[in-house]
């Protein structure tokens, strides 16, 4: 019973040192680096659980080779999940040739169920995360348990019944502590950009009007020197230059004086399908102008808690950022319907896209995607829906375009 406990836990602690590098690796920078690690500690620590296994009476062995595979397929990569099947059939092959077969149509049957449910493992909350491994763990030991019932050792089953607690709270221990980890580094960046949106916020407030005196000094002149007669068309080019790139620092302050400003908006009832509508027809000639045509499909009575003018700026600010996003023109698609006591707005476009390091910068002060942007326009977009108590989705894919999905409470 010793040496049974003493295989128990040393399988505990060696599958321990999987979670250990990834949070020591979480904010590795380069993921390709982090990943090809992560990919030899996960398959060491299979290859450790193949050559020291727990030794059950009746020469039976067991193993914890389902945990890596597990963390391998759901929190790693589908790569890295395939690659450790591959090393227990391999190691299969040399111990027990032949049981290989069977070893084979068993891990890829796995395989493909892990694959398949990946995207569906994600959207779970940490403790579903937990009780599915659960489910999963005893539907695949169950077939061990009623076989060895019907032997009708109760001090083997006692034994096996052992391991497979064990085991279960060494993978629930690893989705712990990765998931902790996970929303510890999500709450540590929210904090640093709340800082960096505080610094703004300030900065904005003390310096517009500083520099808006000057500016209007600027383009007053400016404008009366457009008007001179005498002027070469290379000179009054100029101008017309200088003058656009002061009205886009004008509304680069806007937008800083946007952040800055008290919240102190009415909060009312919004009647969502109306100022949709308005705000397409608002948007329409700007679509025209970039050759792009906007269609909708927006259901009637929707109505949300919080201030119309920032719902509008919101909306107006999706569009036109899914407009330029199609510099070749294109469509973009406009959906609002109510699903579960949540209106559900769509804004879709088929533009360049984003990749997934775009994707996690988005809403940050000074990233942005454009050439000239300041990264405001989303900030504020993103502040407006959480003012609002709402909630947002985005999914792009390169060359292929962008869906922004926004939730808002429906009222009454």
């Amino acid at each position: 019973m010793r040496h049974f406990l003493e295989s128990l836990f040393l399988h505990f602690f060696i599958l321990m040192v999987i979670p250990l590098f990834n949070n020591i690796l979480f904010r590795h920078k380069k993921t390709l680096h982090r990943k090809i690690i992560m990919t030899v500690v996960i398959l060491s620590a299979l290859f450790l659980t193949l050559i020291f296994p727990i030794n059950l009476p009746n020469n039976v062995q067991f193993d914890m080779k389902f945990i890596p595979v597990f963390v391998a397929y759901f929190y790693l990569s589908p790569i890295a999940g395939f690659l450790s099947i591959l090393e227990i059939i391999a190691f299969k092959a040399f111990t027990e040739p032949s049981q290989v077969f069977s070893y084979f149509i068993n891990y890829i049957i796995m395989s493909l169920i892990f694959y398949s449910t990946n995207r569906f493992y994600k959207r779970f909350t940490m403790k579903q995360k937990i009780s599915i491994t659960l489910l999963i763990y005893l539907l695949i030991m169950s077939t061990r348990i009623i076989y060895f019932i019907k032997i009708g050792d109760s001090h083997f089953i006692l034994h096996l019944l052992l391991s497979i607690v064990v085991s279960w709270l060494a993978l629930a221990s690893i989705i712990y502590i990765i998931e902790m980890n996970s929303i510890h580094v999500s709450m540590m960046e929210k904090l640093q950009n709340a800082d960096k949106l505080n610094a703004i916020s300030q900065l904005a407030a003390s310096v517009a009007h500083e520099i808006r005196n000057p500016m209007t000094t600027i383009r007053g002149f400016l404008q009366l020197m457009k008007d001179e007669r005498n002027l070469t068309l290379p000179q009054t080019s100029f101008v017309t230059i200088s003058l656009s790139e002061l009205d886009r620092t004008q509304n680069i302050i806007n937008d800083f004086l946007s952040l800055a400003k008290p919240m102190t908006s009415e909060v009312g009832c919004i009647d969502v399908s109306k100022n949709l509508f308005d705000v397409i027809d608002f948007m329409i000639p700007f679509a025209v102008m970039s050759n792009v045509e906007i269609t909708n499909q927006i259901d009637g009575s929707l109505h949300i808690s919080g201030n119309q003018n920032e719902f509008k700026q919101l909306v107006i600010n999706l569009i036109k950022n899914g407009i330029e996003a199609m510099p070749s023109g294109g469509k973009l698609t406009i959906n609002a319907s109510s699903i579960d006591n949540m209106v559900t707005i769509t804004i879709k476009d088929k533009g360049i896209g984003m990749s997934k390091q775009q994707l996690n910068q988005l809403g940050q002060p000074y990233y942005s995607t454009k050439t000239k942007g300041t990264g405001l326009g989303l900030l504020i977009s993103f502040d407006i829906i959480k003012r609002m108590n709402g909630k947002y989705e985005i999914q792009s894919e390169e060359q292929k375009g962008t869906c922004f999905t926004l939730k808002f409470y429906e009222v009454d």
